[in-house]
């Protein structure tokens, strides 16, 4: 993946002076960003643009005719779930002609795990970044099952656990969050790195932290006699794996959304995948998306659950790199021991695998350390530029899905360069000027 190095040209002193300042305006948003989770909500009352014959969906756009495997499935479910249409059928033709969107989530300021489904009903965890007043979204699982929208599945037991959580579990989790007055995330995040986790493939620490704070909370709502709906939220807590997981990614989004659109920035600020491409977005490029095709499913390596192999899988989109652009995931896999027949495969190759995304990274983070590492800070801010020079591409922690539908263990994810390449030369096309 590593190939030739890019031809980039040198800028200009004033120029690389004026792209310095940028990256640091960018990197003190992304670094400087105090996620909290604020509240559960069904996304039509709190996603930006939301309608009710929108679905939101992980990936670059993409026309629907082009979707084909387990996001297609996911959409269909969602609008199944929505009440828009009475099978697949009908489903299919009004998306097809348009009567219901697909779009892009990064659009609505929200990030979805894997297939990235969400619709106007389903409950959204809303994270603020009290630095920059910046709100990111991301739909809440359904549970343990690895049978879920998010890996690319649709039936009825899917419909009611969604119904479940919809009806009963996120009502529960925002009465619990409201008596906490919201619940500040980077705590967590930096105590579950010094336990092991590397916040997008492993999360059991932070999880684990989690469900302490909002059960104690519980309790103290409760008083006297634990109601019934806290029972059900406690069960739920119990199985949510991915629970955390989709509430650091909110937080990844609101801190990546305030260090975009500044012009000059070389600082990558979305990293994504639907069915086919693999897309990125640069601070100092807007909103405009640089794609390749995805790697055959051959090249990736991790653990796979007992009788797979690479064989059984499909890619079916993701969102969860956003938390990979602020340096955590396969970043900082050098925290996550637990992870390595996951990732890179031993604990010197962790430590090998991290080390050399500090070579394409502007910093480290000030406060996410990775203990293994004498507590240097995970590497953060992506360089477009210093990607496409070396040839390393940022190292992701991925879930394995089925062809089928359903999770198939965890792997390590290596971009294409080529949109990195690109994006490269557009930023030396129009370099900035001292003003910018």
């Amino acid at each position: 993946m590593t190939g030739p190095p890019a031809t980039v040209p040198v800028p200009h002193d004033s120029a690389a002076t004026a792209r310095d300042a940028a990256n640091a305006r960018a990197l003190a948003r992304l670094t400087g960003a105090r996620p909290v989770l604020e509240t559960i909500a069904p996304a039509r009352e709190v996603v930006p643009g939301m309608t009710a014959r929108t679905i939101l969906v992980s990936g670059p756009p993409m026309p629907w005719r082009d979707y084909t495997g387990g996001q297609r499935r996911a959409v269909i479910g969602a609008v199944r779930h929505e009440g828009l249409a009475r099978d697949e059928g009908e489903a299919d033709a009004l998306l097809g002609d348009g009567t219901i969107e697909v779009r892009p989530s990064h659009d609505h300021a929200t990030v979805g795990s894997l297939t990235g489904v969400c619709s106007a009903s389903m409950p959204v965890v809303v994270v603020r970044d009290e630095a920059s007043g910046r709100r990111a979204f991301c739909r809440m699982n359904e549970g343990a099952d690895p049978a879920s929208l998010t890996f690319g599945v649709w039936d009825s037991g899917v419909g009611s656990r969604l119904r479940h959580v919809c009806e009963v579990v996120s009502p529960a989790l925002a009465e619990v969050l409201e008596h906490l007055g919201g619940l500040p995330l980077a705590p967590i995040v930096r105590r579950a790195l010094a336990m092991g986790d590397d916040l997008h493939s492993r999360h059991r620490a932070a999880g684990a932290l989690l469900r302490a704070t909002l059960l104690d909370a519980v309790l103290e709502l409760s008083r006297d006699r634990v109601a019934e709906r806290h029972r059900h939220l406690a069960a739920y807590l119990r199985t949510a794996d991915y629970l955390f997981l989709h509430l650091v990614m909110a937080a990844a989004k609101a801190a990546a959304d305030s260090a975009s659109g500044i012009p000059g920035s070389t600082l990558v600020t979305a990293m994504n995948l639907n069915e086919k491409e693999f897309g990125l977005r640069v601070s100092g490029l807007g909103d405009r998306w640089f794609t390749a095709p995805l790697p055959p499913v051959s090249t990736l390596r991790g653990r796979l659950h007992d009788g797979l192999t690479t064989d059984d899988l499909a890619y079916v989109g993701g969102e969860s790199l956003i938390t990979e652009t602020v340096g955590l995931g396969g970043m900082a896999a050098a925290a996550a021991m637990p992870l390595q027949d996951h990732s890179a495969g031993s604990p010197p190759e962790m430590l090998r695998l991290t080390e050399r995304m500090y070579r394409i990274t502007l910093a480290e983070h000030p406060e996410y350390r990775i203990p293994a590492l004498a507590h240097r800070g995970v590497p953060c801010g992506i360089d477009v530029l210093r990607v496409a020079e070396t040839g390393i591409v940022p190292a992701v922690h991925l879930g394995a899905t089925l062809r089928g539908g359903g999770h198939a263990g965890a792997v390590l994810f290596r971009p294409p360069l080529e949109p990195f390449r690109r994006a490269a030369r557009s930023l030396a096309a129009s370099p900035p000027t001292p003003s910018a």
